[in-house]
């Protein structure tokens, strides 16, 4: 009789072990989608900042990555008042219009790095360039040609030497001079956005400022891919593979007016007083989105032939030029790194 028990018990087994692991795997199944619904969720926001379309895509928990995009867009909304001259908040506009020293420690700070790549440039990065924007009409939407005589007068209130830091307060030494950080604030902001996504604890994103890129880690298993453009069409020129790492573009296709079948753009050489020439489009690879931004901007002033001899001093930097003919260009590290689109059947 207790033999026949445990054949029973023994034969019910041959029934439900089989019936039991399959449950565990739907279980397992079910749980790892859970899982990943959880962790990989992806998340895109665009906000207007900066006169452009900012975007964030960033991948991390369902129930947080929301939230923590939107703390890194209100860091980055921060730092457009604070750097913003045109807006009275920010410790710039009192600056440019009264005279008054500047003792924020960010701004301070930020100046600081801008005088540096100055110094480095011999001027072709400067950001007392803000009486030329004006004079020029590019803080409004009709931008003009100015008169010769015009511009060569208000090269008198250009020259980052200027201005000074003294005992952790820029001033300047000439009433008149005015400042722009637009050629390095989108670069902090892109960065101090990407601090916040870090903090909080996401290692995947990626973030677009009109131009201003920065790749957090990689999309899923592989580096996230970031075009160049073609400043004379829609296409793009290529693709990057990159990850933990700022693509910067920009060029004389961003902000220009034609004026006797000449295109003049908001990009200028400090020296001259006219928008620099030689080059359509610029597009610098590093890992610190400020210095890419700000050594983006110098060298599309300094041309093909100072600008790689500038760039090959600044270890893991690249950067493409794009000359007035058309010509591509290629620093050494970029010769397998750019990536041509497949080409449409």
């Amino acid at each position: 009789m207790e033999e026949d028990r445990l054949k029973r018990f023994y034969s019910s087994l041959k029934f439900k072990i089989p019936v039991l692991i399959l449950f565990l795997i739907i279980a397992a199944l079910l749980l790892l989608r859970t899982y990943n619904s959880y962790r990989y969720h992806v998340e895109k926001k665009t906000r207007i900042m900066m006169d452009t379309f900012v975007t964030i895509y960033a991948v991390g928990p369902k129930n947080r990555v929301s939230e923590i995009v939107d703390h890194a867009f209100d860091r980055m909304e921060e730092i457009n008042l604070k750097f913003n001259n045109l807006k009275p908040q920010s410790p710039l506009y009192d600056f440019n219009r009264k005279g008054t020293p500047i003792s924020d420690p960010e701004v301070v700070r930020l100046v600081r790095q801008a005088l540096e790549i100055s110094r480095d440039t011999e001027g072709a990065f400067d950001i007392t360039v803000a009486p030329l924007i004006e004079l020029w009409g590019f803080y409004g939407d009709h931008p003009s040609l100015p008169d010769p005589k015009a511009i060569e007068e208000c090269l008198k209130r250009v020259g980052f030497r200027y201005l000074i830091i003294n005992e952790g307060r820029l001033e300047k030494t000439r009433p008149d001079v005015e400042i722009d950080l637009g050629g390095i604030a989108k670069g902090y902001a892109v960065g101090q956005g990407l601090e916040v996504l870090k903090s909080e604890g996401l290692n995947s994103a990626l973030i677009d400022a009109g131009g201003d890129v920065y790749a957090l880690g990689k999309k899923g298993p592989n580096p996230w891919k970031v075009g160049i453009v073609d400043p004379r069409g829609d296409d793009l020129l290529g693709y990057v593979e990159v990850e933990d790492m700022a693509v910067v573009g920009s060029g004389d296709y961003e902000r220009f007016f034609m004026k006797d079948g000449k295109r003049y753009h908001h990009i200028f050489d400090p020296r001259t007083g006219y928008p620099a020439e030689g080059l359509r489009g610029t597009t610098t690879l590093y890992s610190d989105p400020t210095l890419a931004d700000a050594w983006n901007t110098a060298v599309f002033v300094m041309g093909p032939e100072a600008g790689f001899k500038a760039v090959e001093r600044i270890p893991g930097m690249e950067v493409v030029m794009i000359t007035s003919e058309g010509k591509v260009l290629l620093s050494p590290g970029l010769k397998e790194g750019l990536h041509s689109l497949p080409k449409e059947p």
